[in-house]
């Protein structure tokens, strides 16, 4: 059983998909100056040691839970700036360089947030992993509505070196790292097979997903809070312009949205075996619209729109009351590469798990036929025959065992 909440709570209007997304600039591109030079090892921070067997026991138990975000990592509470942490060289042209290192003993990945991003003009920021590869740059430019703050990225390993450069002679800008995220879950699935999620989960490659290939496009996988994991849609607005609006669930908030960072088209070009896809095509921050914790939606805009290089789609929706006589589910469960699950008798209207409060806000999937629910799918949209929204799961006790003949 699956239980998603009723679009027709929301005040919209039935409206057609878009599929031509406006452009904008995620990472900046270039070179970090740690990689043109021989450079001495820049001051670190080593964080503390996690306890993974009680963070496997208290795993054990939140993983049934869908109406909590799937855990992958530990956050550690930091405070490190450009004055007490770190260490600073200037280059032969006068650029100054910042660099940071940090590690978390025996992590599978690390993933942090700013807590006050005010780069300078012209100043960029990347973040290197101990093989050599980066990500960035990130700028201004990735804090378009002026929060200064950013979430960055999961990146492989247990060491990463965070580097900010400036130019000669310009102001230094300000920049505050307050949250590390040990991940102790392989979110690369680089240590540990694919398809960790349930056995009769679909790859959404596979020829079933085949009349769905616009709706795939529109679902993301979400670091919430920096340590877990969501899912949510692109949707449509009644203006068809292209707002980058963005679907998931109530119970997935908390925190600041502003440092969430959504990873797009994670699929497995492969039906069988599983293999993996991008994981670098992300877009970090958005900003709550609206949400409601009795139908357990959440509304948000993403502060920067995903650039045309990521061909999204928005979807479209419909927010009346007749009932589906099918649905299908578009997520990423239990943080594994996306799937897709099929419903093919029709659904009732209820209440939350017999919650006589709740009143009938919600759509029930008694038993997906092929596919299933687990956790890391919170948020993510349920759609009807048509290809349309008229949900998001919020919660249930469906897994490949519950599937009947």
């Amino acid at each position: 059983m699956t239980i998603l909440r009723h679009s027709c709570t929301a005040a919209m209007l039935l409206l057609a998909a878009i599929s031509e997304p406006l452009s904008a600039q995620i990472e900046q591109g270039g070179t970090p100056h740690g990689l043109q030079r021989s450079l001495p090892a820049p001051a670190g921070v080593r964080l503390p040691n996690v306890d993974l067997a009680q963070l496997a026991v208290e795993d054990a138990a939140n993983d049934q839970d869908k109406s909590i975000p799937w855990r992958f990592g530990k956050n550690h509470a930091v405070s490190l700036d450009l004055d007490n942490s770190g260490s600073w060289t200037t280059l032969e042209d006068g650029t100054r360089l910042w660099r940071l290192g940090l590690e978390c003993p025996g992590a599978l990945s690390i993933n942090f947030e700013f807590h006050d991003f005010r780069p300078a003009p012209g100043g960029r920021v990347f973040v290197l992993d101990q093989w050599g590869g980066h990500i960035g740059a990130f700028t201004a430019a990735n804090d378009p509505l002026g929060n200064q703050v950013l979430g960055v990225q999961p990146v492989k390993g247990s060491r990463i070196t965070v580097e900010y450069s400036i130019p000669a002679n310009g102001p230094r800008g300000e920049l505050r790292i307050g949250q590390v995220t040990h991940g102790y879950r392989d979110i690369f699935r680089s240590a540990r097979a694919l398809g960790e999620s349930g056995s009769c989960n679909n790859n959404v490659i596979c020829p079933e997903g085949d009349p769905w290939r616009d709706q795939i496009r529109s679902v993301a996988m979400i670091v919430v809070n920096g340590s877990g994991y969501c899912t949510g849609t692109l949707i449509n607005n009644c203006a068809s312009n292209g707002t980058p609006y963005f679907l998931t669930a109530n119970h997935c908030l908390g925190g600041n949205v502003s440092t969430w960072v959504f990873r797009f088209n994670w699929d497995s070009p492969t039906c069988s075996p599983t293999t993996n896809g991008p994981t670098n095509q992300t877009v970090s921050g958005a900003t709550q619209l609206a949400n409601s914790a009795t139908s357990d939606v959440a509304l948000l805009q993403l502060n920067s729109t995903p650039p045309a290089s990521y061909n999204v789609y928005y979807s479209g929706w419909d927010k009346g009351t007749a009932i589906p006589s099918a649905a299908v589910g578009i997520h990423h469960p239990s943080g594994d590469i996306k799937k897709i699950s099929f419903e093919n008798a029709p659904l009732t209207s209820a209440n939350y798990l017999g919650n006589a409060n709740s009143g009938p806000s919600h759509w029930r999937v008694e038993d997906w036929d092929d596919g299933t629910t687990e956790g890391g799918r919170s948020g993510s949209a349920l759609f009807n025959p048509a290809g349309r929204i008229v949900g998001q799961l919020h919660g249930g006790y469906a897994s490949c065992s519950s599937q009947t003949a």
